[in-house]
Formats: structure tokens, sequence, C-alpha cells
């Protein structure tokens, strides 16, 4: 079975470590203050954010330019499998890199970056609610998306016996 090259599994795996990682932060942070006290919670979360957005960049520029080297696409149990397949993977990658965008403005919007900066923390700084509950709602989405794409490998593992987990692990044969 032809794999995935070894940049776009590193790429997947460590992303997604880091959403786990960065979901955790931010369920956690939930009943945080937001203040200069709590700040360094946010900031792990928000920068570890940013991150997973420029890995996915750079995934798909590397996916680019490896498409000749991709493993052949999976059998399609029909055209609607195939549609949702792709929106799937698409909407991933979207939410992979807006998320974070979002966040970053929340976080811009409350003039807490002065602080970053050496200025003070601002006075009463509060999230805006509308684009925290847009925030959550792109991260709660985006974890249904990447459960779906699990339970999508696992069926297909279930209906064809191909294991697809084989094309994106180095350490599966």
């Amino acid at each position: 079975m032809k794999k995935y090259p070894k940049s776009i599994i590193i790429l997947h795996w460590l992303t997604l470590i880091l959403f786990v990682t960065v979901f955790v932060l931010g369920v956690s942070m939930e009943n945080y203050k937001f203040n200069a006290e709590n700040f360094n919670h946010y900031r792990a979360h928000a920068l570890l954010g940013m991150l997973i957005m420029i890995l996915t960049i750079i995934r798909l520029f590397v996916k680019q330019k490896h498409k000749n080297d991709l493993p052949p696409e999976i059998t399609y149990y029909s055209k609607g499998h195939k549609l949702l397949v792709k929106t799937v993977q698409n909407l991933i990658y979207v939410l992979l890199i807006i998320t974070p965008l979002v966040g970053f403005v929340m976080v811009y919007q409350t003039g807490a970056l002065q602080y970053d900066l050496g200025g003070p923390f601002p006075e009463g700084a509060t999230f805006d609610e509308g684009m925290e509950i847009l925030h959550k709602s792109l991260v709660f989405t985006l974890t249904g998306l990447i459960v779906i794409h699990a339970a999508g490998i696992v069926i297909y593992k279930m209906k064809t016996g191909e294991n697809l987990l084989k094309r994106m692990c180095l350490l599966i044969k």
C-alpha cells in the first residue's frame, strides 16, 4: 500500500496533537478570568492555535508539491460518499485556518496584545461575545468533523477490509 510522503504524515499527526492540546487548554480556561494573571494560559492557547494554522498552510503547500506522490484515491461507494469525504476533508483544512484567525481577532480586540509588548494589561478587557460564540462554534464544528473523519476510516475498514491508517502512519506497515 502506497503511503503519503513522510512530511505530510508528520504534519498530519503533529497537527492532531496540537489540536488536542489547544482544545484541552481552551476547555480548561473556560472559567478563567481574562486578566494579566491568567494571560499566559491565553497566550499559550493562542500561539499553539496559530502554529496549527501555519502548519496547515505548510501542509497544503507540501501536499500540492507532492501531488504526484500521493496514494491513489480510495474506492468510493457512491458519488454521495465521495462528496461527503471531500467536503469533510476540505472543511477540516478551512477550519484549521479560520478558527485560529478568529481567536487572534478576539484577543486583538481586547487590546491585550499591548501587554505582550510591555504595556499594561487593559483594564476590564473582555472578549466580544459574538466573536467568542463564533470561535467556540468553529472549534466544536472542527472537533465534530475530526470525529467524522476518524469514524469514516473505521467504517471504511469494516466495509472494505482496507486499513487506510497505514497510508498516514509511519509505524504501521
